[in-house]
């Protein structure tokens, strides 16, 4: 196998390595002040953040933490689990429009501190 790193620099260094190794020797020559080696298509850490959740239902608040890609489900059965109406029984609305259940909070944007509104599914 051959694998091509390429250095701050703009330098290539080329290397062969065997398929079958289950680890990967690297011989770089000359000084080496840092080596990253990327293997996710997502190497950055997944970013907990902290939302606000306004029912209209109770008058409840909840503090949540998620994470930029969970689903508006996983959100909702969140609230769920901190006391709110089940997950079928409620929807989400942010910035005036109605979550669908499918997307994650980063389609919509949604950042840290953002405040989000729990209404019940009957007046949809």
């Amino acid at each position: 196998m051959h694998i091509s790193i390429k250095t701050v620099e703009g330098k290539t260094i080329n290397l062969e390595v065997d398929d079958s190794s289950d680890t990967i020797d690297l011989r770089i020559h000359g000084p080496t002040r840092e080596l990253v080696l990327r293997l996710s298509p997502d190497p950055a850490p997944k970013a907990v953040m902290r939302i606000f959740v306004q029912s209209t239902l109770r008058g409840q608040l909840f503090i949540l933490e998620v994470e930029e890609t969970e689903t508006i489900e996983n959100v909702m059965a969140k609230i769920h689990e901190q006391g709110g109406p089940p997950v079928d029984r409620h929807r989400l609305i942010f910035q005036g429009k109605q979550l669908d259940k499918g997307r994650t909070m980063a389609d919509y944007r949604i950042k840290t501190e953002s405040i989000l509104y729990v209404m019940s599914s009957s007046t949809a």
